[in-house]
């Protein structure tokens, strides 16, 4: 059973947690769903029977508001039809108000909430950040219309980086890519605070934890993601660094510890 870090002062819903001194971070929450196993990938029916009983696992999608060195950043947006920007306004902030936005890569899911109801911009001023990678593979290779129309209302305010890049002051873009071929990571440093945003590096904790091998159908390399799925959590674990995720059960936030061939929260 999943433990979550009893320090963190999340509420059912959403509210703003200090993870110490000058780092503080607001989940902001989107969506549930109830997908079934057979999106599952490296798991036998034995193995999922065991995790989820009932067959059906608990699928959430978040978005992160973490303020570091005086600076707000959204990380990813959620759906086109979420409640990213309704869970903002409940925190104090208007959608006006984000001036900044890092996506972690380009499925529905975490760009979508770009662009409001009429499909404009959602954040009117927030300037995007998005892997080089990634956009050249979802604009340029799928030429996806809806990741295109996306990021064109956002046009002289989209912003390309690499794997290694500082981002920002105390925020470094890490190569996770396997899930997509550009997805990253954030690492963020503040003096001694760090804390890692995985984006999709994990979709069901309760078996890919204990089964970190398990992938997932929308992964567009799947051993790739498992790979670097080890190495990250490796890394986390290694470092005692906290870890959040966007689809990590509600507050998505996790403290990691290696156990055998696979981890575990605590």
């Amino acid at each position: 059973m999943i433990k979550f870090l009893a320090t963190l002062l999340f509420c059912v819903c959403t509210s703003v947690s200090a993870w110490a001194g000058n780092m503080e971070t607001v989940t902001l929450f989107d969506k549930q769903s109830h997908p079934d196993t057979s999106i599952l990938m490296g798991a036998n029916t034995e193995q999922k029977a065991k995790y989820f009983p009932d067959g059906k696992m608990e699928g959430n999608v978040l978005a992160f508001l973490v303020k570091i060195k005086g600076r707000e950043i959204l990380f990813d947006t959620g759906l086109p039809d979420g409640r990213i920007a309704a869970d903002l306004k409940k925190n104090g902030r208007a959608a006006a108000d984000v001036k900044t936005i890092l996506l972690t890569h380009l499925h529905r899911d975490h760009y979508g909430g770009l662009v409001d109801a009429s499909g404009k911009a959602a954040f009117p001023n927030a300037t995007v950040y998005v892997s080089r990678a990634e956009r050249a593979y979802w604009v340029e290779e799928k030429k996806d219309v809806n990741v295109i129309h996306a990021l064109a209302q956002y046009a002289g305010r989209v912003h390309e980086f690499g794997p290694g890049d500082k981002v920002m002051p105390g925020v470094k873009a890490l190569d996770t890519s396997g899930h997509t071929p550009g997805h990253v990571s954030f690492l963020l440093k503040n003096g001694r605070e760090r804390l890692l945003i995985l984006g999709d590096l994990i979709h069901f904790p309760r078996i890919q934890l204990p089964l970190p091998e398990v992938a997932v159908r929308y992964d567009v390399d799947p051993d790739k993601a498992v790979q670097v799925r080890k190495r990250i959590f490796d890394y986390a674990c290694e470092n005692k660094i906290p870890v959040a995720g966007m689809h990590i059960p509600f507050p998505g936030t996790l403290k990691l510890k290696k156990t055998g061939t696979g981890y575990e929260a605590y």
